[in-house]
Parts: structure tokens; C-alpha cells; sequence
């Protein structure tokens, strides 16, 4: 569907979301806000006066306030279920600034794009703090403001692909110029609201509160978390719940949300077409246990970006440059227990720059999934002392999850590395190198990865590391 800026085909209808926000926000943000009071960080251990005062004050305060707003918040959350259950909604909200919007894009098709995929975990703060994380207000200012100051094109131009390939200039502590960015966890509205005022300069266009909502779905709860940002205009953009899940991801609607971009005019000798690119940013649940919840989902969003393309676009008015399909897919290339989702066949239609076989990546890969008990630690708050970190094949054990995974359960966000059987923390082939956020690139593109990255640029602000590849035409 070519994207609107309401979600609603009538005035009436908006009104009565913005109403039905305006009763249930401030009673979900002081419920999670009083839960946090005695949910306790890693970080809050070393600060027991606060942790008193939060204890016997803060917390019984924002009780107080939340048993007011109940009543309030139980209406706005009836009204947002009627509008989720017979009204007629986009599944995202679509933004582009004025300048963007009045403009034809017939400037020339770049030769090169550059796409990012970050986990930025912004979410509500009792889950933040439940996963070892910092307050998420203050990390939702500063997230947006260290990815622009963070960037730099002088990474553009290193081709680091290009063989002998380094971890060195794999691993960086900044970003490259990024033309599009697809980001995981930003669960709130107000949160993309946010991100978008500090992007919108540089990324004019932005889908986000992307989500299929409704009861038998995700109890109109929590939508997908997914955001799209980008430099290039959006034609067309949709959005797919998946149909499998299990657990708590029950009360979320974790899916795909699809984008097609208007990347410019390609010339040819003969004639001038239009060119395109799509992506697909998912995000897959976590600590699956013994189901086969991925590998379902990952299915689903191959066969859901594939239609879309196949949908939308016009080979005889236009180019396709690239079919990407990125995020947190929650599994890696190496752990023993996560071999069904290497084996798919969805990996011979979709290239991963930084897988080598089933079982096996590229010898210059890091790890994307910290430790969460160690998020707090002194190294791992600025992006110089993480990339070290990054690159050392014994500390990168002790603040990143090893690639040795049996079983996805929620043990994971409390476990320690392995030592051997001397007792000793050493370099191991899958030390530090679960990589659940990966890139991929549809095989029948017109261009090729040329340059990738795991970058530290996000350190102190998130539980993942972000990863960029850049696509040329070879």
C-alpha cells in the first residue's frame, strides 16, 4: 500500500485514538515506572541511598498515583480495542517532513547504499530495567543523537570485504554514512516520535508503531517495535504479524514491516527507468526453547518481502537495485542449538555477507548479543574501550554470549562464559560470537556487499551490537 500519514480513513477515528492515548499513557508510564522502583540493576547495587529512597519513597508515590489513573487508563484501553476491532487501520504511522513531501526525486540512482540494523531496546522502563539496561528516557534522547554524530564516510570508502579481510577494519567504533536504518524494540509511540524529530534532517521519510493490533493477535497490547528511516522516498509500505508464536511474545505483535524505495533515476544507452529497493526489517522471538518458532517466522517473512517485491514492483518502469531483509532474528550461524534455522533454504535465495556455511561464519565475525549482567561495566559504556573489547578474543567471552547455545531459554540473560577445564576463560572458535543481528541480500540483486561492519558506536545504550553493510553494483 502506498503509506499514508493518518492510520485512519476518518477524522473521527484519530480522534478517538488520540483520546484513548491521552487516557492510557500516562497509566502504563506510571505503572512501569512504579514496578521499576524494585526491579534492580546491576548499576543500582552500587547506589543504596537511591535504592532506599526509590524503595520507600519513589515507589509508594507512584502507587498512590497509578491506582488514581486506573479507572482512566481501563476506558482508554476498551476504546482502543473497539478501534483496533471494527475500524479500518494502517499498520504503521508514516511520517516525511514538508520539504520531502512537495519534492519529485529525479536526482540520478547512487551507486552505492549503505543499510544499518540496530536493537535499540526502547521499551517500557520496568522491561528495561528487568533486561539490565538503562533508563530508557534518557537513552531515547541519546541514541538518535550518537547515531548522527556517529557516522562518518570515510568508512564508506574501505571496500573491507575485499580480501585479506581484517576484523580490525570490520569492527569499528563508528558508523558509516548510513542511507537507511532499520531499528528493533522502539515499542512505544512516543518513542518513534522521538527518534524521528532527531533523524528527520538527515532521514526525512520514517515508518514506525508498526503493528497488526487485535485480541486474538497480540491482545492489543505491544506491536512490533519495528522502524524504518530513510534518506530515499517510501512508495509503498506494508506490514505481516507472524501467524506462529508462543510464550510471552503472545502479547506482542513481532513481525515484518516491508519498504519500497524511490532510489533515483538510472540511466541507461537506450532508456531511463526508475530504480527501486526494497528491505524487510524483522524481528524474530527470543529464547524460542524447544519449538521451532524461527524457523516458522523466518519462513513467513521470506515468503511475505518475496510477494511484496513480486506485488509492487514494475519491471517494465522500473530497476530493481536490492531486496534486503534484515534485524534481530534471535539465532545464530554457530550455536549446535540453532541448526534448523541454519539449514534453511532460505539462505540459498538470500545472502548473508558474513556466513560462510551452515554452522560456520566468516573467520573476522563478532558476536552481536551481550551479557546482560555486565551492560554496567566500566568498559563497555564508550565506543573506543568496547571495540577493544570487540576484537579480543578472550575479553569479547566475558561481555558477549558465546556461539554455543543448546537451548534459547531465558538463562541466557544471567549466564557467564564457560571456562575449561583448568578453570581458565580462553579464546575459543565460538567465544563471543553469537550473532543474532545479521543483513542479508537477495542473490538476484543488481549489487553486492562491498563493506561490512559490527560497530560499538551504540555502546552503553543497548544489549546489541549494530551492523551495517554497504551494497555497490560490481
Amino acid at each position: 500500500m502506498v503509506p499514508r500519514k493518518s492510520c485512519y480513513n476518518w477524522w473521527l477515528w484519530e480522534g478517538l485514538d488520540y483520546f484513548s492515548s491521552c487516557l492510557t499513557v500516562p497509566f502504563l508510564h506510571l505503572l512501569s515506572l512504579c514496578l521499576s522502583c524494585y526491579c534492580q540493576t546491576t548499576f543500582d547495587r552500587q547506589q543504596p541511598r537511591i535504592l532506599f529512597l526509590r524503595y520507600a519513597v519513589g515507589g509508594p508515590i507512584l502507587l498512590m498515583m497509578t491506582i488514581i489513573l486506573l479507572p482512566l487508563g481501563f476506558v482508554g484501553y476498551i476504546i482502543w480495542v473497539a478501534l483496533c476491532s471494527f475500524c479500518d487501520q494502517q499498520p504503521f504511522i508514516y511520517v516525511d517532513s514538508a520539504e520531502s513531501q512537495s519534492s519529485d526525486v529525479t536526482q540520478n540512482c547512487p551507486s552505492s547504499f549503505t543499510i544499518c540494523s540496530a536493537n535499540v531496546i526502547l521499551i517500557p522502563e520496568i522491561l528495561v530495567r528487568y533486561n539490565n539496561n538503562r533508563n530508557v528516557y534518557w537513552r531515547a534522547q541519546e541514541i538518535p543523537t550518537r547515531f548522527m554524530r556517529h557516522q562518518t564516510p570515510s568508512l564508506n570508502i574501505m571496500r573491507n570485504l575485499r580480501e585479506p579481510v581484517k576484523r580490525e577494519d570490520i569492527v569499528q567504533s563508528w558508523l558509516p554514512d548510513i542511507d537507511v536504518i532499520m531499528l528493533q524494540e522502539v515499542f512505544e509511540r512516543l518513542r518513534g516520535r522521538q527518534l524521528y524529530k532527531k533523524f528527520s534532517k538527515k532521514y526525512p521519510y520514517c515508518i514506525y508503531n508498526a503493528g497488526e493490533h487485535s485480541l486474538k493477535n497480540n491482545l492489543c497490547l505491544l506491536g512490533s517495535g519495528l522502524f524504518i528511516a530513510s534518506r530515499f522516498p517510501i512508495m509503498e509500505a506494508s506490514f505481516h504479524p507472524f501467524s506462529y508464536s508462543t510464550k510471552y511474545a503472545k502479547f506482542v505483535g513481532y513481525g515484518i514491516l516491508l519498504a519500497k524505495f524511490n532510489l533515483g533515476v538510472k540511466s541507461t544507452k537506450d532508456e531511463s527507468l526508475k530504480a527501486v529497493g526494497y528491505v524487510g526489517n524483522i524481528h524474530t522471538q527470543a529464547y524460542q526453547g524447544k519449538d521451532r518458532v524461527i524457523v516458522h517466522q523466518l519462513e513467513e517473512a521470506r515468503n511475505w518481502l518475496n510477494e511484496f517485491v513480486k506485488e509492487t514492483h514494475n519491471p517494465q518502469e522500473e530497476v530493481l537495485m536490492f531486496v534486503v531483509l534484515g534485524g534481530d532474528i534471535n539465532s545464530d550461524n554457530m550455536s549446535p542449538g540453532d541448526s534448523a534455522v541454519q539449514n534453511l533454504s532460505f539462505w540459498e535465495e538470500y545472502e548473508d555477507p558474513c556466513r560462510d556455511s551452515a554452522g560456520h561464519d566468516k573467520p573476522w565475525t563478532v558476536g552481536t548479543e551481550h551479557r546482560q549482567k555486565l551492560l554496567h561495566h566500566p568498559f563497555m559504556q564508550y565506543p573506543e574501550t568496547f571495540r577493544d573489547i570487540l576484537l579480543d578474543d578472550v575479553q569479547r567471552r566475558h561481555f558477549l554470549l558465546d556461539a554455543d547455545v543448546e537451548e534459547q531459554t531465558p538463562d541466557l540473560m544471567k549466564c557467564m562464559p564457560k571456562p575449561d577445564s583448568n578453570g581458565v576463560v580462553g579464546a575459543t572458535s565460538f567465544g563471543g560470537r553469537r550473532r543474532v543481528d545479521c543483513l542479508t541480500l537477495r542473490r538476484d540483486s543488481k549489487v553486492s556487499p562491498t563493506s561490512m561492519w559490527f560497530s560499538s558506536s551504540l555502546a552503553g545504550l543497548t544489549d546489541h551490537v549494530p551492523v551495517a553493510f554497504m551494497l555497490e553494483e560490481v
